[in-house]
């Protein structure tokens, strides 16, 4: 079977890239090796809930995410997006703008400033210092940097929220300031991540794409350093060669860690295969745990849109964040019950696979979350989760040029995608942004219908 260009993966950079490649008229397969379709953004029901392996919003101010679906004919109406941040400081949630009041606000204005001032080119000479690093040129006063490195420990899952990376934290904040005049714009999608990716993949088979699910690609095949498909797991026996599906085109929508395992040794070049190593590692990678909360009233601070952070809980001492999906779209709850998620970031490097120290966390967790939000006493059920897999922490050096680019030197026709990838943005909506990259690096021309949109 011959394709024009074989997508591996259908998270959302992949379902974003083989979307656009076949309404170039590309001919188009996807091929995902689970079920589901989204990836790390799946989602599926649980005693009638909605929910996903991670705690999902969207940071799209409408040209990712949104702008793709519209181009491909998938309508993305979105909830009214988030109203308030309240902040735990141990004494208590209190409003964020109450961290920066007084003279403090004049140093967050002049970042703010700074930052909208600023060309996207410019802030990749940042990617080697932390967040505070950068805003210290502009003020000295902890409140301001509280509230962008409170923002920071919502969008990427921050352990060390001080060692946030400024390229990275600074490209958000320009975009969204600059597109909606806010820090940030979150919302969901209404009805949900299933209904949408759904969506999106009917559009794709609809433009003439196909999606080969379950389907698990063994190894991109390259001869001579130009990529001729995919071989495709013999079900029966791995022992036996699978189907071969040939393509002059392969985009791989895998995170770092999946990447070298879809080579054979020696063909991915040398100094990307390093930069593979190192993003991969476990002490790396973006991690938390955290439970599911149903119950008969909202488990707040304060809002039922809120986006609620802490650096501390009392017992763990580890940062996070709290959501009530239900406040965003009362569909994703059965009537009368409130879907809440509350999510603390640990640190890889010590505790990673680490079972027994799992277990205790999660029994302190439940009582920092029954003391932080004292409405999960009455809980209907929790539902406790761990997520290692969320991504590449946006320390300072492991972000930017460091990460693989969508073009991968040395080899025709190979291109990668998705969030572990030189990409900008938070969670989907930065897996988004690369999915157009991804598409407009195979086409090898800038679709002018995103011509006006903001890209790393």
């Amino acid at each position: 079977m011959k394709y024009d260009v074989i997508v591996v993966g259908a998270g959302t950079a992949g379902l974003v890239a083989g979307s656009l490649l076949a309404k170039e008229g590309r001919r188009v397969a996807i091929v995902e090796s689970h079920r589901y379709l989204g990836g790390r953004a799946m989602s599926h029901r649980h005693r009638g809930h909605e929910i996903g392996l991670g705690s999902h919003l969207v940071e799209d101010p409408g040209d990712s995410l949104s702008r793709a679906c519209e181009y491909i004919g998938v309508t993305m109406e979105h909830s009214e997006r988030s109203d308030s941040m309240p902040f735990w400081d141990r004494n208590g949630w209190k409003p964020i703008q109450e961290f920066y009041g007084g003279a403090a606000k004049q140093g967050l204005k002049r970042c703010i400033e700074a930052v909208t001032g600023t060309e996207y080119s410019e802030l990749d000479n940042w990617d080697h210092a932390s967040l505070r690093e950068w805003m210290a040129q502009y003020t000295n006063d902890e409140g301001v940097f509280l509230v962008w490195e409170a923002i920071s420990v919502l969008e990427q899952i921050t352990f060390r929220w001080w060692e946030h990376s400024a390229s990275e934290n600074l490209y958000t904040r320009k975009l969204h300031y600059e597109k909606k005049r806010t820090a940030g714009y979150s919302f969901w999608p209404m009805g949900g991540w299933e209904k949408l990716w759904n969506e999106m993949a009917e559009s794709f088979t609809a433009m003439g794409g196909e999606v080969l699910q379950p389907e698990t690609v063994e190894r991109v095949v390259v001869e001579e350093r130009q990529v001729k498909g995919v071989e495709l797991r013999n079900k029966e026996d791995r022992e036996r060669p699978g189907t071969f599906l040939e393509a002059d085109q392969v985009v791989i929508n895998a995170p770092v860690w999946d990447l070298s395992k879809l080579f054979d040794e020696g063909v991915l070049p040398w100094d990307l295969q390093q930069r593979i190593r190192l993003l991969a590692n476990n002490r790396n990678k973006a991690c938390w745990l955290g439970y599911w909360i149903a119950a008969k009233e909202p488990v707040i601070a304060s809002s039922e849109r809120e986006m609620a952070s802490f650096f501390a809980t009392p017992r763990t001492g580890m940062p996070g964040f709290t959501l009530n999906f239900t406040g965003y779209d009362p569909s994703i709850s059965p009537e009368g019950e409130y879907l809440t998620c509350f999510g603390a970031a640990f640190d890889a490097t010590e505790h990673y696979g680490d079972r027994q120290w799992y277990d205790s966390m999660f029994k302190k967790l439940w009582l920092d979350v029954e003391d932080m939000l004292p409405a999960a006493k009455h809980a209907l059920w929790k539902k406790p989760h761990i997520v290692t897999t969320y991504g590449v922490i946006c320390k300072p050096g492991l972000v930017g040029s460091v990460r693989p680019d969508t073009y991968v030197r040395g080899l025709e026709g190979v291109w990668l995608t998705g969030d572990t990838t030189r990409a900008r943005g938070i969670g989907i909506d930065k897996a988004a942004r690369s999915g157009i990259t991804a598409a407009e690096a195979v086409l090898g021309k800038r679709l002018p219908f995103f011509a006006d949109t903001v890209r790393y």
